[in-house]
């Protein structure tokens, strides 16, 4: 005769072993879950702003300008050339702080750089502008003027220099040189073609 107390004893475990196998999946079931619903969180999460650097050095936008008439100079005589071709300049610096939630604190210049075999050009003062959380502004040639000290020739070209606070750097902006260039007519007056070149800058390392 078979021992029915052990027959029933053995056949009672294997429900008890699937509900252990049952839970141990589920409660893995549902830490893979959670893993992966952290891991989705994280990556739609904002990223939080970063104070602009190359290397270990705050954010320096070196930005060129042209502004005003190049009038033809009759003392030059080929291969010499003047900085440009004969016509009406203009550039405008557009600064666009397109962070959600870090506001950005800027010095703004202007410099002149002339030719080396000349005096070295005016150098403006900093100007301290407050750009807010998806804001933008613009440093057209009228505001440059401003800048430097005057008197000013009918053409200038240097550089407009954007840095922040000392030891309150800004996050990194989005920077773009627009540059409008008209020829002008034989008699020297606009009227010519009219060029636009959109130019995106690049942050330098600065002390």
């Amino acid at each position: 005769m078979p021992n029915l107390e052990l027959a029933s004893a053995s056949v009672g475990t294997i429900p008890n072993e699937t509900v252990k196998g049952r839970k141990f999946m589920l409660k893995r079931f549902w830490l893979i879950t959670a893993s992966v619903a952290v891991f989705v969180a994280l990556q739609c999460a904002p990223a939080r702003a970063q104070n602009c650097s190359v290397g270990s050095l705050p954010c320096v936008y070196s930005v060129k300008f042209i502004c005003g008439d190049q009038s033809a100079n009759p003392n030059l005589h080929l291969p010499s050339e003047p900085p440009v071709k004969p016509g009406n300049y203009a550039t405008a610096v557009n600064i666009h702080n397109f962070h959600q939630s870090q506001k950005a604190i800027i010095l703004k210049r202007a410099l002149i750089a002339n030719p080396e075999n000349q005096p070295l050009g005016q150098t403006g003062t900093f100007r301290q502008v407050a750009l807010g959380p998806g804001q933008a502004f613009e440093i057209d040639c009228s505001d440059i003027v401003t800048l430097l000290p005057a008197p000013l020739p009918p053409f200038i070209k240097g550089f407009v220099e954007l840095r922040g606070l000392p030891r309150n750097p800004f996050p990194t902006l989005s920077v773009t040189a627009v540059y409008t260039a008209q020829a002008t007519t034989a008699a020297g007056t606009q009227g010519g073609p009219v060029s636009v070149e959109v130019v995106p800058v690049q942050p330098f390392g600065g002390p």
